[in-house]
């Protein structure tokens, strides 16, 4: 199954809806945390809670069980309030949710790892990165077997073509 995953797009409403309109067939966009939109602007998206949301609606985090995984799902600001990924702890969090994999945002840097025999993955930032890379976010195929991702570049020429 082919997910998409986002995060901080920081009120950025243009990144959403090519998003929402582009992959509009798939049963998951989940997006992790600091969109700083309304829920009515998000319909159609799992989302979490990040620490510039302001609305009660989005849970803090939730499990998602997709093709035999359960998929911790956070912004990340409740586990590691810098910047800095704190991957261990959340490795922790992980299994004791018994979680194969965590979904998570706030830092604005991409990653896809393994922590302690947990599958990590950030999509980095639609908005902007903070290592300066071309803004992104993450398809994701799950399987029973694997979980593969793929960084898309996010470039506003995008919602220029489209």
């Amino acid at each position: 199954m082919k997910i998409i995953l986002l995060s901080d797009n920081h009120r950025d409403t243009d990144s959403i809806r090519y998003i929402a309109k582009k992959y509009a067939d798939l049963p998951y966009r989940v997006h992790c945390g600091d969109s700083c939109l309304m829920p009515q602007q998000l319909e159609g998206f799992t989302v979490v809670r990040g620490n510039m949301d302001w609305y009660e609606e989005y849970p803090l985090d939730r499990i998602l069980e997709i093709e035999g995984h359960r998929i911790y799902v956070l912004h990340g600001h409740t586990v590691f309030p810098s910047y800095r990924p704190d991957l261990e702890t959340l490795a922790i969090y992980a299994k004791a949710m018994d979680c194969d994999t965590v979904f998570y945002g706030h830092t604005h840097l991409y990653f896809d790892g393994t922590v302690d025999g947990i599958r990590m993955l950030n999509p980095g930032s639609v908005y902007r990165n903070r290592d300066m890379s071309e803004s992104c976010f993450m398809e994701v195929e799950i399987t029973k077997d694997s979980i593969k991702a793929t960084r898309m570049p996010f470039s506003r020429l995008l919602l220029i073509e489209d």
